[in-house]
């Protein structure tokens, strides 16, 4: 098999490949190497690509849908994997969400030092407090994600 690109899944792991000689195909692999998806068999009928880079394109876009629901996975042990991956990503986004909003608060209580009317500092001190717990909530949430991916785990 001829492989034209090779990149890295944009939103999983895993990799893309475009493959062929004129006409390409593509397929999505996850991170152990077993097919998710491939267009050959993807029963679009419009037949195969003459270009390897809207091939590409095309297999980017597809794999970047979340209504796709991908194949199931060979062995157990790779779902396991792949849950794991994708909670760690999930725990990982929700810190750093907690982090922008802790910076927002900084600049807002910064603000309301500066506030020069009592309904301008009213309304920053609602938005510290509502921006105080969604941090927690954020946090929180990624701290049992982190401890259920510990326990499943062991």
């Amino acid at each position: 098999m001829n492989i034209q690109h090779r990149i890295d899944r944009p939103h999983e792991t895993g990799c893309i490949e475009v493959y062929g000689d004129d006409p390409y195909e593509w397929r999505i692999l996850d991170h152990t190497g077993h097919l998710v998806r491939d267009s050959a068999g993807y029963g679009s009928g419009t037949g195969a690509y003459a270009s390897p880079e809207i091939a590409l394109r095309d297999a980017i876009s597809f794999d970047a849908d979340d209504s796709v629901v991908p194949i199931f996975f060979r062995h157990g042990a790779d779902a396991e994997l792949e849950n794991a991956a994708q909670a760690h990503r999930t725990a990982d986004t929700l810190r750093t969400t907690a982090l922008a909003l802790k910076s927002a608060v900084s600049e807002a209580q910064l603000d309301s030092r500066h506030a020069t009317d009592s309904e301008a500092q009213d309304y920053l001190e609602a938005r510290i407090v509502v921006m105080e717990r969604l941090v927690e909530a954020l946090e929180e949430t990624a701290g049992r994600l982190q401890a259920a991916i510990q326990a499943t785990a062991e």
